[in-house]
């Protein structure tokens, strides 16, 4: 942590230095401050617009007024309103990152005036980048966390379509996607798995500030986004109960008053198809505006299975229809409608150490033989409404209303044991409805700006484990210690058909017949509901010195019941030795239920020193929750774990420098409270047999990340960002008590990882533009279970993607060329799994070398729009 503070020095050192604003050429002049107003004196405001070269508004540029602690943020529609000023000279400073500072002397009279300014790019700039991550328009350099923000830019340029990719370019994200249903969010080390429909990720994930609470829903199609934020570290503040470890954030893109539009179509490797695009339409200028989109997008699996079929795939048609209507100037209604369809085969689970029907053995092989073929497979079907209402008060001070619902079903069929035998054969369904409504009222008044406001949150899920097994099959792994080889050499199953059972009274032994058929379920059923309500504030002290402070008040209400039963073929013979006759699994028993309610706080507070308008140093503390965990074990005991308690402390700087360096560095310290951690439970003794969540007491987690950007010329970009991650359980929990996983490390938390790239364009025509990004991204060594069971892991590697092409202005179309793992690097995205129960465990390949190209048409009613590459 030494090394780490005395960075953190010489950044600040370095900011203070170097972060000055920008002169441009103006002449020096002294302005009195005008911080004391007298109430006698008449009110005196400002306000205005801020806007480029084109007249599109920017929102989130930086507007002050010298000499005076006076400054705020433009709004959505890139409006600015200063408050108790004074009357006389006066000189107004607006800033914007990638922009020139500029500034203009204005007379202030009594009452309103008014002073509307153009921004000019620099020369050689930076992107800007702008984030909504406390509820309002901020550069990301004005928020004082630690924040990371993949622009539409950066999607487009590094052809990123899947979140693993889009988790590479954020320090500390690590996000894994098996199948279409459940994604895995990892922030510094915490993982965002649910095993039950009343349980809450640690990870809050929203779509245009409407919480998304099941991992099924939160894989969406990334088309037509303009940006996907992620901010890390407890944000429970402004993000809900659910965000005790951050939060992301898709924001999708909103129509405006152009008519415009895109088409893009791509081929690539594995039977590669995509289809996509969007129409932006003025029904009435500046009145009401529409926004069509959709998106298909498929390849065939990179795992053949001898079976039929194949794995690993990916098929989803994605569309959004999105209106906004104004009435009036302070009036805003904004409409979406969201609908995504996943169809996807089924997850290639590998054993390490068995062969397939080809007698090929490997994790890498590229063929599998799970026996149930074209059944197998993942998919969702999903559809959002959000009405969003905004009335103005002014342009800094507004309402907004907030209405939504989403409904979800989700399926999932996966062989267990990977191999040709019908050992464990596994499916899930799920579904849920979501309810969600929030009031938000934002202010800047002065030196105060926050947001107050309250959320009600209601859903209803259910969700239905099958399993089938031939006993004939899985009584290799049941009745042999270690488990017997469940297939031969050539891959075919191994069979036991009976066993043999010895009757002291008749000092004989007989032999017991195993089924070849068997089916059972166990069914969960969820009522949740979250009333909350919430503030933030950020005061001013000094022209340079801030404080803020934040609290959320959440009432929760979980109900879950639970029933198991016995649903088809034969009875288990196994079911005796487990104790859950005449079921393996689950113990077949009628309905119970689980009842939870709670009244909890969670709170954060902050200070930043704001050097300038273009550099900052802060600190802050965050306290995280995660609610109870209701579950059910496989014998039908109910379990309630204590709710999880995190307690953040960060430190960071962000700043430019030399109006082309953009570079924020983050270092935090965690400690965590009945921590809850995932684990695969197997005890034949109790007749427990799943996936369960166990209290695993205290646990300790520190770190840094960094983020760099640099404009190196015009056409040339540099990108880069690093995280340092160390995790540890304690030695003993709360109570003293020695914990079983002392010392271990966190699953999916590699210890250092980072990204680099380069963003590069060379004009070979007047009208023509070749461009290239290539970006590599490693990670050490990982981990998949908390229990760090060797074997289980992922030594280091890196992957490199490369995207490049031909971008034309005239007519606007755009010719790319990609390519994913470039290097072929070979690497697992997970272990253990389902087999683990029983002592065979299974791996899931990562994804080979892929190639493909598309073809892009951006068309426009004006000529001056012109390719966001091109530019």
């Amino acid at each position: 942590m030494r090394i780490l503070l005395s960075a953190l020095i010489i950044l600040v050192f370095s900011s203070v230095t170097y972060g000055q604003a920008k002169k441009r050429g103006q002449v020096k002049r002294k302005y009195r401050n005008t911080e004391t107003v007298s109430r006698e004196l008449p009110p005196v405001i400002i306000r205005g617009a801020v806007y480029d070269e084109n007249y599109v508004p920017l929102p989130g540029a930086h507007v002050t007024i010298d000499g005076t602690s006076k400054g705020v943020n433009t709004n959505e529609d890139g409006e600015y309103l200063i408050l108790g000023l004074v009357t006389g000279r006066a000189r107004v400073r607006v800033s914007f990152i990638g922009y020139e500072t500029h500034t203009a002397d204005i007379i202030l009279r009594a009452g309103q005036n008014e002073k509307n300014i153009m921004l000019q790019l620099d020369n050689v700039h930076l992107e800007p980048v702008l984030v909504n991550a406390q509820k309002r328009e901020q550069q990301i350099m004005d928020v004082p966390t630690a924040i990371a923000s993949v622009t539409d830019n950066m999607l487009e340029q590094s052809n990123i379509t899947e979140l693993g990719q889009l988790s590479e370019f954020v320090p500390g994200l690590y996000i894994r996607e098996q199948g279409a249903n459940r994604p895995t969010f990892v922030i510094r080390g915490l993982t965002s798995d649910e095993v039950s429909p009343s349980a809450q990720p640690r990870v809050s994930v929203y779509f245009n500030s409407v919480p998304i609470n099941r991992a099924s829903g939160a894989s969406l199609e990334l088309y037509d986004m303009e940006r996907v934020e992620v901010l890390k570290g407890p944000q429970n503040t402004f993000f809900g109960r659910n965000a005790q470890a951050g939060a992301l954030h898709y924001v999708s893109k909103m129509p405006t008053s152009d008519l415009y539009g895109s088409l893009t179509a791509g081929i690539g490797d594995f039977g590669h198809k995509e289809v996509s695009g969007f129409v932006n339409v003025p029904i009435f200028e500046d009145k009401l505006m529409i926004r069509a989109a959709g998106s298909y997008n498929m390849h065939d699996g990179y795992v053949e299975n001898t079976f039929g079929g194949d794995l690993m795939g990916k098929e989803t048609i994605a569309g959004r229809f999105s209106t906004r209507f104004r009435p009036a100037w302070n009036h805003r209604v904004d409409l979406v409608l969201n609908y995504q369809k996943d169809k996807t085969p089924g997850i290639a689970f590998m054993p390490a150490d068995l062969p397939n029907t080809n007698g090929d053995i490997g994790i890498f092989s590229g063929v599998a033989s799970h026996e149930q073929g074209k059944n197998l497979g993942t998919g969702k079907e999903l559809f959002d409404a959000t009405l969003n209402y905004r009335f103005y008060v002014n342009e800094q001070t507004y309402w907004t209303s907030i209405t939504s619902y989403r409904k979800l079903d989700a399926n999932a069929r996966w062989d267990g044991d990977g191999t040709a035998a019908a050992a464990i054969d596994m499916a899930e369904t799920s579904a849920a409805s979501q309810f969600y409504q929030e009031i938000r009222g934002n202010f800047s008044n002065s030196r105060l700006t926050g947001v107050i406001g309250a959320s009600y949150w209601q859903e209803k899920a259910d969700q239905r484990y099958w399993f089938s097994t031939n006993e004939q099959h899985l009584a290799n792994l049941m009745l042999a210690s270690p488990p017997l080889p469940l297939v031969d050499a050539n891959g075919q199953p191994n069979s036991i058909p009976v066993i043999p059972n010895y009757d002291p009274v008749l000092d004989t032994t007989f032999y017991i017949p195993l089924p070849t058929t068997h089916e059972e379920d166990n069914y969960s059923k969820a009522k949740n509901m979250a009333a909350e309500a919430f503030f933030d504030i950020t005061y001013q002290l000094t022209r340079k010195f801030f404080v803020s402070a934040g609290v959320r008040g959440v009432y929760d209400r979980y109900k879950l019941s639970n029933e198991a039963a016995f649903v088809g073929g034969e009875a288990s013979t196994l079911g005796s030795f487990t104790g859950n006759y005449p079921n393996v699994f689950f113990l077949p028993g009628e309905r119970q239920e689980i009842k939870k309610n709670t009244l909890s706080l969670t709170w954060q507070g902050g200070l930043k020193y704001r050097f300038n308008e273009y550099g900052n140093v802060f600190a802050n503390y965050a306290r995280g929750r995660r609610p109870n965990v209701l579950q059910f074990t496989s014998t039908g005991e109910e379990e309630v774990l204590d709710a999880e308690i995190l307690d953040n402390f960060e430190l960071g700087v962000k700043g430019v420098y030399f109006d082309r360096i953009y570079l924020d560095v983050t270092g935090f310290y965690q400690l965590y409270k009945n921590f809850q951690t995932q684990a695969w439970v197997a005890d034949p003794e109790s007749g427990e047999f799943n996936l369960k969540f166990k209290d695993s007491g205290q646990a300790t987690s520190y770190g840094a990340e960094a983020n760099l950007r640099v404009a190196i010329i015009k056409q040339l970009d540099f990108f880069a960002n690093y995280a340092w991650l160390k995790t540890a359980f304690d030695s003993t929990d709360v109570d003293g008590v020695a914990q079983e996983y002392s010392g271990n490390v966190f699953r999916m938390a590699p210890e250092h990882s980072f990204n680099v790239g380069l963003s590069a364009r060379v004009n070979i025509l007047p009208v023509m533009q070749l461009f290239v990004t290539p970006s590599y991204a490693w990670k050490s060594h990982i981990y998949f279970e908390d229990a760090n069971t060797p074997g289980l892991e992922q030594d280091a590697y890196g992957i490199l993607n490369i995207t490049g092409g031909l971008a034309m202005s005239d007519p606007n179309i755009i010719l790319s060329v990609w390519a994913t793992n470039v290097l072929d690097e070979q690497f697992i995205t997970s272990a253990g799994n389902t087999g683990s129960l029983f002592g065979a465990p299974t791996f899931v390949p990562g994804p080979p070398r892929m190639v493909g190209a598309k073809l892009t048409w951006n068309f426009s009613k004006k000529e001056k729009r012109r390719s966001r590459i091109f530019n």
